[in-house]
């Protein structure tokens, strides 16, 4: 199992605060990776899965409710990882996206993004991707 640390900015309740990620990569598991956001007084939150890019999403959906959104082009309306990036990567390299036009502007899945305007929530992250690909047939 391999082990990484990060540390990153949340934004609690819009209180922007500092966090810790912690990145494992499993083997022998079709959950092959996992992700763990360790806050200051407020617990830890995981979530695995079969690349970072699903799990940040899974460990989204948990802090969402609690109204924590974290610091990372993950987490921007306006960011998506390709099928590809997710295997080649592991989904720590993703793009940023224009309607209309193909993901050009490589960025890091994790690096920081502190422009709060830009972070978003799973859904809405969601339906800006499906109306980005829709907007490149035509």
């Amino acid at each position: 199992m391999n082990i990484m640390h990060q540390k990153v900015a949340i934004y609690n309740n819009k209180i922007k605060e500092s966090a810790e990620l912690i990145f494992e990569s499993y083997s022998a598991s079709s959950e092959n990776v996992g992700l763990t956001l360790v806050l200051a007084g407020l617990g830890r939150y995981q979530f695995q899965d079969s690349d970072f890019y699903k799990a940040l999403f899974g460990l989204r959906a948990l802090l969402e409710p609690k109204n924590i959104v974290i610091c990372i082009n993950g987490c921007r309306l306006d960011f998506v990882c390709s099928s590809m990036g997710q295997q080649m990567s592991q989904g720590k390299v993703g793009y940023i996206i224009e309607m209309g036009k193909r993901g050009t502007n490589r960025v890091g899945t994790f690096d920081h993004c502190d422009d709060l305007d830009k972070l978003t929530t799973v859904n809405k992250q969601i339906d800006c991707i499906k109306q980005w690909s829709e907007s490149l047939k035509g």
